[in-house]
């Protein structure tokens, strides 16, 4: 049989699947033996299933993308014209059935060899998120808003950590050449991790997230030692203890944003080192306490006014550990941070409605502490060469806060505006990179985890 037509056939019998399972979801809703809900995730779970197929019936990625392309198409815009009762009858708006086949074509392209890989990535999409979904409708007591008009509760999300779990576990067990400790506590930490990462997603976009953060985490944990991995596994539980009751204090943060920081503190803890995680903790600190007058904002509870201006952070992050220059970025990283925590502080005082106002004593908090304090908690660590970056980073951070005070007039709902903290970050990076390029400024020496265990 030739590669072509082993894909045709192949294809075919997927189309046909997949067909038959979307037939029968709707034939179920339209004669009342499901509920939309339930619909839905029938059509998840059986489709995703019928996905585990695709590496022994399919072996080129454009047949793949053929089928995601098509079965897109076919799902949104029968979402859309409302024809599919399936996923239209269900109130909330969602992305999902777009994103899943192009979730499921982005794992055939990186793990297709790797089955082990492709599985469990595709098991934890598949039936954790649908668990979390049948288990919050029918027995979610502790809700928790994370969109306008969108809740997720809290049995859900425990339900996505331990279906999550054993998709990893068994999967690692059976496929991989791992030891079962170490599939042991690579799906430990997975678990709460994708677990808070799906709790945080909305408007479907945990069908992209979800898959393309596991086969990351899978990448990058197991090939660690034990005794680091039970370490981040503490770590973990411990920043967020440490966030949720520095949260209680002041009740600044709503659930949405707060574990949306707890990922983002220990993304710069595992992924950097205690060096980056510095700026995102103390920034975090800094807002909680100078912005507790404002309270939090019931009309944003998706907390994006908070999470894009980390965008060039988080990206920088990310940079670094795949490339592992942490040095050179890590001054980038500071000014990053710096800026969109200041930033934060004021934009939250210009939309306050409490009349709270962020004068005196408190405004020389907001501008200097975000770039000072980091670099004064890292001297333990780096020495007191990393003092030298402070001057430029508090010139950063005003010129910026110049900048925002100068512009911040304009409408807030514009497009534009909505990222403009990212962009002065953005910007306030790439000075720090253009500095440490011409000689001006000396790359910093922050430790690293190959330090400490290896």
């Amino acid at each position: 049989m030739t590669p072509i037509y082993h894909d045709v056939v192949g294809a075919a019998a997927l189309f046909s699947l997949f067909l038959a399972v979307i037939g029968t979801a709707e034939l179920c809703i339209r004669k009342a033996v499901l509920a939309p809900e339930a619909a839905r995730k029938a059509i998840h779970v059986a489709g995703g299933l019928g996905c585990a197929f695709f590496p022994f019936l399919v072996a080129s990625w454009v047949t793949v993308l053929i089928l995601s392309v098509l079965f897109s198409f076919l799902l949104f815009a029968g979402e859309r014209q409302r024809r599919l009762k399936a996923l239209s009858s269900v109130a909330r708006s969602s992305l999902g059935s777009l994103l899943f086949p192009l979730a499921i074509l982005l794992l055939f392209i990186v793990a297709k060899d790797r089955l082990w890989l492709y599985l469990s990535a595709l098991l934890v999409l598949v039936l954790a998120d649908s668990a979390a979904a049948l288990v919050g409708t029918h027995f979610g007591k502790i809700r928790y808003q994370t969109a306008p008009g969108e809740w997720k509760s809290l049995e859900g999300t425990l339900a996505f950590c331990g279906v999550g779990f054993l998709a990893v576990l068994l999967t690692l067990c059976i496929l991989s050449d791992l030891n079962f400790v170490t599939c042991l506590l690579t799906a430990s930490l997975m678990a709460v991790l994708l677990a808070g990462l799906e709790s945080v997603s909305i408007g479907g976009t945990d069908n992209i997230f979800t898959p393309l953060a596991t086969l990351y985490l899978l990448l990058k944990i197991p090939d660690k030692p034990h005794i680091e991995i039970v370490f981040q596994c503490m770590s973990l539980l411990a920043f967020s203890w440490l966030l949720f009751w520095i949260n209680s204090r002041h009740q600044t943060f709503l659930i949405r944003p707060l574990v949306v920081f707890i990922l983002i503190t220990y993304a710069a803890w595992a992924l950097g080192s205690a060096d980056w995680m510095l700026p995102a903790l103390s920034g975090f600190i800094l807002y909680n306490r100078l912005c507790a007058p404002c309270g939090p904002r019931p009309s944003d509870p998706s907390a994006l006014r908070l999470l894009r201006p980390l965008y060039p952070s988080i990206f920088i992050l990310f940079v670094a550990n795949t490339t592992m220059s942490l040095a050179f970025w890590l001054g980038p990283y500071l000014a990053a941070t710096s800026v969109a925590t200041t930033l934060c502080i004021v934009e939250r005082y210009r939309l306050n409605t409490k009349g709270a106002r962020l004068v005196g004593l408190k405004r020389m908090a907001a501008l200097l502490l975000p770039a000072t304090v980091p670099c004064l908690l890292c001297v333990p660590i780096q020495g007191p060469s990393v003092l030298k970056a402070t001057p430029t980073l508090i010139t950063l951070v005003l010129g910026a806060s110049l900048l925002h005070h100068a512009f911040a007039r304009q409408s807030s709902a514009d497009t534009f505006w909505r990222y403009w903290i990212g962009l002065c970050a953005s910007f306030a990076a790439l000075t720090y990179t253009a500095l440490q390029f011409g000689g001006f400024l000396a790359p910093l020496a922050p430790s690293t985890w190959k330090e400490v265990f290896r």
